[in-house]
């Protein structure tokens, strides 16, 4: 077949082009560069440059990658090996401005996780939990270059690869197409839950997080009535809010406060909120673990706590002599984490980041010490606990009982911008004899024999 040059309107003639890339000729006819057009061989070949007389052209790329770009001009689907040849076919298909070629390898998400390819639909993507780490920062959507005409410089685009764990991926893959994860333990949880928030997945997220949900059928405010119980470490500071109306300030653990932009005012008193992602506002429970509970039988230092006054036990026969009781300060000896967490949630609803410790325990709390049940009047007998108690080394010799706490489930309010806690239940342990009782030996199948 003869050649014949091409006009400079953008009417295709027939014939067939030599491209020479890198040494290696390719021959195309019209039919194939006018598929994915406008491009780069056709703005050059209908140009009145010199090529479009030759009807040859020479251009510095890859040819091993140019095979694929031919084999999309002739109409074959072009399927990526790795994420280097993914990268490779982004960056040729953004330099001849193949833009058919360039939607097709989108539609296609290749990625590397820890040494492991995925090819994912960029639907799955985009469908559920978006936006998303892929939909805002990955690769197709912020590492690559916009669609930008060839330059004399050469494109350098990094192939896709994130070091992360592949399993995780796997797991977060599966949600993302609609199946249920299957936790396999708390590590695995744990695990989960940091990729999810590495890749921006507020919904997966949520659902990792160790919750649960409860309708307090106590609560005088039907405002109230609904609540959710986190784990102090898991709980997300963006997610805490204050209640909405502030209708009286002083001295009511229902009250609310003004909406959560506001500053917390001084002298109210309104319960921590969480909402979730789909907006439903509860009552936030935190559990904390491995905490010291120290009860001080001193004269109170804080306006919050119970009086220490010495009452009688009206239990007591009238013939017999009463026991004094002085009901003790409770105060959480937190962890540096667990106070950092405090604090944050106080930041993020613009209360004070003094965190007050000592907390209030109402009768309604659920004390267990040493694995049995025990009252706030038990726990205020100093006389049987004498045999327990510690005395400050400070001149004024204050009495004090140290509790191991194990798991207590803890209520955050504010009280006068400050961030304070009800505890609501409590497992604890007066001594170390009583914490080994309750010690379990391994399980049979969990044994290695030797």
């Amino acid at each position: 077949m003869s050649d014949l040059s091409l006009s400079v309107s953008t009417t295709p003639s027939t014939g067939f082009y030599n491209i020479i890339v890198s040494g290696k000729s390719f021959n195309l006819s019209t039919t194939a560069l006018y598929s994915d057009s406008p491009n780069y061989f056709t703005d050059v070949f209908s140009s009145p440059l010199e090529e479009s007389r030759t009807k040859t052209m020479f251009i510095d790329r890859d040819p091993e990658v140019f095979k694929d770009i031919v084999k999309h001009l002739q109409g074959y689907y072009v399927t990526p090996r790795d994420e280097n040849h993914y990268a490779d076919l982004i960056a040729d298909a953004t330099y001849y401005n193949l833009m058919k070629l360039k939607a097709q390898l989108r539609a296609n998400y290749i990625v590397n996780v820890g040494g492991k390819v995925f090819r994912v639909d960029k639907e799955i993507l985009e469908k559920r939990d978006a936006p998303n780490f892929f939909t805002s920062f990955g690769f197709g959507y912020g590492w690559e270059p916009s669609g930008i005409p060839p330059t004399p410089l050469p494109l350098t685009i990094p192939p896709p690869i994130l070091d992360r764990d592949p399993e995780l991926f796997s797991d977060i893959l599966r949600y993302l197409q609609g199946y249920e994860i299957g936790i396999k333990d708390e590590v695995h949880r744990q695990n989960l839950l940091k990729d999810a928030r590495f890749y921006h997945l507020k919904g997966l997220t949520e659902k990792l997080l160790a919750s649960s949900m409860t309708v307090n059928g106590f609560a005088k405010e039907d405002s109230t009535k609904n609540e959710i119980l986190f784990r102090l470490k898991d709980i997300r500071p963006a997610s805490v809010l204050l209640p909405e109306n502030n209708n009286n300030s002083n001295n009511n653990n229902d009250d609310m406060l003004s909406d959560e932009s506001s500053v917390v005012a001084t002298g109210s008193t309104s319960h921590i909120m969480y909402k979730n992602k789909e907006g439903t506002v509860y009552v936030l429970l935190v559990e904390i673990h491995n905490v010291h509970l120290i009860c001080r039988y001193d004269a109170p230092s804080s306006p919050m706590t119970a009086t220490t006054t010495p009452i009688t036990n009206p239990a007591t026969p009238t013939n017999q002599p009463r026991t004094s009781l002085l009901r003790p300060i409770l105060e959480l000896s937190l962890s540096d984490k667990d106070m950092q967490k405090l604090k944050n949630i106080a930041k993020s609803i613009k209360a004070s980041e003094e965190i007050v410790t000592i907390i209030q325990s109402p009768e309604t709390c659920a004390f267990e010490i040493d694995g049995a049940r025990c009252t706030l009047e038990a726990l205020s007998n100093t006389e049987k606990l004498s045999h327990l108690m510690k005395t400050d080394d400070t001149n004024q010799g204050n009495r004090y009982l140290t509790l191991y706490v194990t798991r207590s489930i803890l209520r955050l309010f504010i009280n006068n911008g400050r961030v304070e806690m009800e505890m609501l239940k409590c497992e604890a342990f007066s001594s170390e004899r009583g914490f080994n009782c309750k010690r379990e030996f391994l399980p049979d199948e969990k044994r290695i024999a030797l």
